[in-house]
């Protein structure tokens, strides 16, 4: 258990008598002292507004340097001494998000002047508060997943490669902004379909790699598994699937629709066989 001080003046409240940086450290530092209790360190704020607006969050706590960096330190069991909780918030949506943290954390606060404060204390009012937050985190989180989806649906019908790893074979550009091809790679895909099309099965071309001394892009050995994860992948012929339907790629395909079509139907013929 570590015990840390934090203080912090406002713009609105920097005259306030009583509440200076100096005044609120002293303060910190002789109920440590009384109460035998060692200070790691004390942080400081100075300028930085408590009340959190609907459009200046960051402003609001973000922009607190000395309130990120105690909150990052924070381990379990661990306290923080204010002279007074409005130190660390003044708004209910800011003690909230605070709150949280501190919570997450299971760090607790000790209150100067409100020895009676207990940061586990239920409070009518905090189940409505964290209710909310509950609810703005799931919609963050909601609103960042569509806009991935978005982003990938637009590169998706432009052609390009929208999120993943490249399939063997290939690799992106140096600016993650397109697929080129993996010329050592390129040329084993290029193999297995050529050895595939003169009827090779699936575990005969594995074995064949494996002789080879070909390895998986992970440095494993080849199955038959994986090799047929290639040979159905329609992107070797410039094609990307996306949302089940398949659209004409911006990359360069090892395969031309005529092998690949010969290839399938070896499977599917051996298939049918078993």
């Amino acid at each position: 258990m570590k015990y840390y001080g934090y203080c912090r003046v406002s713009t609105e409240t920097q005259a306030e008598k009583g509440f200076g940086l100096e005044a609120q450290e002293q303060g910190i530092k002789k109920y440590a002292h009384e109460h035998g209790l060692e200070l790691e360190l004390i942080f400081r704020d100075e300028g930085i507004s408590g009340n959190l607006k609907d459009t200046d969050d960051d402003e609001a706590i973000g922009k607190r340097e000395a309130l990120m960096e105690m909150l990052s330190m924070l381990e379990a069991g661990d306290v923080v001494i204010v002279l007074n909780t409005s130190r660390l918030w003044r708004s209910d949506m800011t003690k909230a998000i605070i709150r949280r943290e501190l919570m997450k954390r299971e760090a607790r606060i000790i209150s100067v002047e409100q020895p009676k404060y207990d940061l586990y204390t239920k409070d009518p009012n905090d189940y409505l508060i964290n209710a909310i937050m509950e609810a703005l985190d799931v919609y963050e989180r909601m609103s960042i997943s569509l806009k991935l989806a978005r982003g990938r649906t637009v590169k998706a019908k432009a052609g390009d490669k929208p999120a993943g790893v490249c399939p063997f074979g290939y690799r992106y550009s140096a600016d993650k902004k397109s697929v080129e091809v993996e010329p050592e790679e390129a040329a084993i895909v290029k193999q297995m379909f050529t050895e595939g099309q003169k009827g090779k099965s699936l575990n005969q071309l594995a074995e064949f790699l494996n002789e080879k001394g070909y390895k998986t892009r992970r440095g494993c050995t080849w199955s038959a598994g994986n090799v047929q994860v290639i040979l159905r992948n329609r992107f070797y012929i410039g094609e990307l699937m996306h949302q089940g339907k398949p659209i004409k790629g911006n990359h360069e395909p090892l395969v031309s629709k005529v092998q690949f079509g010969k290839v399938a139907a070896q499977i599917d013929k051996r298939r049918r066989g078993k």
